[in-house]
């Protein structure tokens, strides 16, 4: 079978995947389909797809290459133009910084009060930015514990702001 068929029967049956692959590590939707038709036209140009033993794997390593080489390539900060602080203007009203101030002080007033566990899922997440299995290995807990930790703690941070 010719590696165009059988591709576009990959496609048909995994490409939902593949969406939600990429969806995890990108945040566009744009580049999520160029990552997508990307990782299509590199396995078109394959020599035989037939001897792959685990298409879909095979589908998302292919994808996970395709994203590391597209990563490589955007612009990092460090090449960004830098901006002289003298040419910013501060127009923020004063009850704006008031609010923010507040609003802070009721984040650190309640990540105080919760437990140190929660406290410790909830900063890991949030400030470091970490994974879920990342936190689980981290803290020795299960990836379902994670995600209570971080469900309660959401719930408890969105009622100290509305307050």
């Amino acid at each position: 079978m010719p590696n165009g068929s059988m591709l576009a029967g990959w496609q048909q049956r995994w490409n939902r995947s593949l969406l939600q692959f990429l969806g995890r590590r990108v945040r566009s939707a744009v580049d999520i389909e160029d990552l997508a038709q990307e990782t299509y036209l590199r396995l078109l140009r394959a020599r035989d797809l037939g001897e792959v033993r685990n298409p879909q794997a095979y589908l998302l390593r292919v994808a996970s290459h395709v994203l590391i080489e597209w990563r490589d390539h955007q612009p990092r900060p460090e090449s960004l133009v830098e901006i002289d602080d003298d040419l910013l203007i501060d127009d923020c009203p004063p009850d704006f910084e008031l609010e923010a101030s507040i609003s802070q002080e009721r984040l650190n007033h309640t990540l105080a009060a919760v437990s140190p566990m929660m406290r410790a899922v909830l900063l890991l997440r949030l400030r470091d930015e970490r994974s879920c299995k990342d936190i689980a290995r981290e803290l020795e807990i299960t990836l379902r514990q994670v995600r209570r930790y971080l469900a309660r703690g959401y719930e408890q941070l969105r009622a100290a702001l509305e307050n």
